[in-house]
């Protein structure tokens, strides 16, 4: 007499849950394309763009306070050909100005300039995908992929805020004070194109367009390769740089 074997159930793949809001933080970071992939099935940004609104207003309250605008300015004001045939008088009243309204446009930078950047970017970065490499992503995901490919700037924050902490007021370059970009290193009679180019030269912001390149990617593999992705967002920045650069020959 025989007997059947008994059937031996099928293993089931092991489904991994979705990270919360600050695992996905950390997630764009430690393992980018798993991320925002799921980014893309569950839109969310909320929690990375208020963090950096934040952090940005923390960093601009430090500047205001730890900077020395009058000295700041007059470096500025030293190397602009122009200042130099005004009248004394007239110097003076712009310097002035420049004193009392420096500090108060610092703060309104971390809390107005930054969701307008982090939307900007995502419009320009929607629009060219959708355009250029048929991606047909809604606004929400291409949002979301971009509020976390900001993280970067996250971190560039709080490395900010822990030097803006140490040093003493009017030891403070609010041009170059994390010095993460090639113009922290430039003479300071280095050309105006130069400078402009070092400026955009600058770690963190170079890693969150690796970020915003992946995370497209990572939305619609079947339409957009990595190679196009890193295409599409290097050649647009490439694009502003030299546009930045042109301008500041001039």
């Amino acid at each position: 007499m025989s007997t059947n074997p008994a059937a031996v159930p099928e293993s089931q793949p092991t489904i991994q849950p979705e990270a919360g809001a600050l695992g996905r933080i950390t997630g764009v970071v430690v393992n980018p394309a798993r991320t925002f992939a799921e980014i893309a099935r569950r839109p969310t940004w909320v929690v990375p763009l208020v963090t950096l609104c934040v952090l940005s207003i923390i960093v601009s309250g430090l500047l205001a306070q730890k900077t020395d605008w009058r000295s700041f300015f007059e470096r500025q004001m030293s190397k602009n050909s122009r200042f130099d045939q005004m009248p004394q008088d007239q110097k003076d009243n712009i310097l002035e100005k420049q004193v009392q309204y420096a500090p108060k446009f610092a703060f309104a930078f971390g809390v107005i300039f930054t969701p307008i950047f982090v939307l900007l970017v995502t419009l320009v970065y929607w629009g060219a995908f959708n355009l250029f490499n048929g991606a047909a992503l809604t606004f929400r995901t291409a949002f979301g992929i971009v509020s976390h490919a900001f993280v970067p700037l996250i971190i560039s924050s709080l490395l900010a805020i822990i030097i803006l902490l140490i040093k003493p007021r009017g030891d403070v370059d609010p041009e170059h004070f994390l010095a993460s970009s090639l113009a922290a290193f430039l003479p300071d009679d280095a050309p105006k194109w130069l400078a402009a180019l070092g400026q955009s030269l600058e770690l963190f912001w170079i890693w969150t367009m690796v970020l915003v390149a992946i995370g497209f990617s990572a939305a619609n593999r079947k339409k957009i390769k990595p190679a196009g992705a890193f295409l599409t967002v290097y050649g647009l920045w490439a694009v502003w740089v030299l546009g930045k650069v042109a301008w500041a020959m001039f």
